[in-house]
């Protein structure tokens, strides 16, 4: 470290919240993080389903199926998001557990930088490739390709925006501010929502006008979280800032490779939506699209409050495997797993109860779409007694800066098991056969997650060993401070 690197990180103090992280109760701690990420999920879920459901009703089923026949191309812009996001603050978190706080504010810099720079070229590549993209979702000829090229247009103008605000708001949480990161992405939503309804409703712009009310609040939060970092920067308060990025190789790529696996989740789901929707489209046309999609709505909620509970834990995994606090690490991991499994536990059971008057918001006035999703809707809910601890497991692996269990987690639940469901069971059972792939696919990615949980868990977090001049007998309590952890 060179003499000005030194000189820096002499201003800034130890990063506050790092005791909390590594000496609070679990139990509260989790609380803590966990509640204001799932609050903003729920937010983000709520003003997407609002979304789908003003569409639906104001445009028609297929302009609701055109935004899932869209999902492969935002899955790549959400892919780069979440590769530079969570890989780079896992970086960031675990450095905050090591006090090097100059340090984390570099990455921080960094992250920040890369994502503004892939967001324009997101930007341009969407704009002069717009043709060719439709053709090759193969919807530049109808109803959807119309639907889908509009909302594309809208969004475009705000592609490095929607990267940024993913990537702040987990800085935020790494700050230990939680409940601000849950407030903006609240106002974020409500902000959407209301726009949605001018846009739509009132202004009458079609499905541009939902696109252009996404990337707005979007857009909004992102600033927000900027301005809140500079002024911590104008104030030379304590703690995580954004500092001139270093740009080292090494950090670069420590970076890509915590990232790599919620990336390649992504990308792997932007693939096999697309195989989903041309699958069905051979066997059930637009309106099977349209009630896929519908059913996919209304998974989110769970969907969202089981990403957030992971989501937000993360720093409290970074920081004690940073720490070396292995018990707490393998503690938390226990009632976090609890936590989401009870809740997907939970969010199936209400949609089950209540699938038909959820279908109905979505859509009055075309009863075989209807129909198809309340029928969809039924079916794929099962998978939600599997996929929490499938999710959990790659936050969970790529928090610990474990990207090669993390990538296998994620390839097995968004792209191995989703592909070779759709080869095989629609063969043996036409269109059941495609949403039952969805219930497999979770239900063998869990099975994969427990697996590198335990190959994982073996030579650190299971086995806690004696030095071999010590007694074969001696009793180690997790309580006790003179126990040795052999790694």
């Amino acid at each position: 470290m060179n003499n000005n690197t030194k000189t820096n990180e002499n201003t800034f103090q130890e990063h506050q919240s790092r005791a909390e992280f590594l000496t609070w109760p679990l139990g509260k701690l989790i609380s803590k993080h966990a509640l204001p990420a799932v609050a903003s999920m729920m937010f983000m879920a709520l003003y997407q389903i609002v979304d789908g459901i003003m569409v639906g009703r104001r445009l028609g089923p297929e302009a609701l199926a055109s935004v899932n026949i869209l999902y492969p191309v935002l899955a790549l812009l959400v892919g780069l998001s979440v590769m530079i996001g969570v890989g780079g603050n896992a970086r960031i978190a675990v450095l905050l557990g090591k006090g090097k706080v100059y340090q984390s504010s570099q990455v921080l810099g960094l992250i920040l930088l890369i994502g503004t720079l892939l967001g324009v070229a997101g930007s341009l590549s969407a704009f002069f490739l717009m043709p060719q993209i439709l053709a090759i979702l193969g919807a530049e000829s109808s109803h959807l390709g119309i639907f889908a090229g509009n909302y594309l247009k809208g969004l475009i103008p705000f592609f490095s925006f929607m990267i940024l605000i993913f990537i702040l708001e987990q800085s935020i949480r790494n700050d230990g501010k939680p409940h601000f990161a849950s407030m903006v992405m609240a106002g974020c939503a409500i902000l959407n929502i209301a726009l949605d309804y001018i846009f739509l409703f009132v202004m009458n712009y079609g499905i541009i006008g939902a696109a252009m009310a996404t990337g707005i609040a979007q857009s909004f939060g992102a600033i927000i979280f900027l301005a809140y970092f500079a002024i911590k920067r104008l104030k030379k308060t304590n703690g995580l800032q954004i500092a001139r990025p270093f740009l080292q190789f090494e950090i670069f790529k420590t970076i890509l490779i915590n990232g790599s696996s919620e990336m390649l989740n992504s990308f792997a789901a932007g693939v096999t939506i697309f195989l989903y929707n041309r699958a069905i489209l051979f066997h059930s046309g637009e309106m099977g699209v349209a009630a896929f999609a519908m059913a996919q709505y209304i998974l989110m909620m769970g969907m969202m409050v089981i990403v957030g509970i992971s989501n937000g834990t993360q720093p409290i995994f970074s920081y004690n495997h940073g720490a070396d606090k292995i018990h707490r690490v393998s503690g938390a991991l226990w009632r976090v797993a609890s936590v989401c499994f009870l809740t997907g536990m939970a969010f199936f059971l209400v949609i089950g109860w209540k699938v038909d008057s959820m279908a109905g918001l979505f859509l009055t006035g075309h009863d075989q779409a209807l129909s198809l999703s309340i029928e969809v809707t039924a079916m794929v809910r099962w998978s939600l007694l599997f996929m929490p601890l499938a999710v959990l497991g790659s936050v969970f692996f790529t928090a610990l800066e474990q990207a090669g269990k993390s990538l296998m987690v994620a390839l097995s639940r968004g792209l191995i098991f989703p592909i070779a469901g759709l080869i095989v069971f629609p063969f043996w059972w036409g269109t059941f056969g495609i949403w039952f792939t969805v219930i497999f696919t979770e239900f063998v990615s869990v099975l994969v997650a427990i697996f590198c949980y335990i190959w994982h868990k073996k030579p650190k977090y299971l086995q806690i060993k004696v030095k071999k001049e010590d007694s074969v007998k001696t009793v180690l309590k997790l309580s006790d401070a003179s126990m040795v952890v052999d790694y």
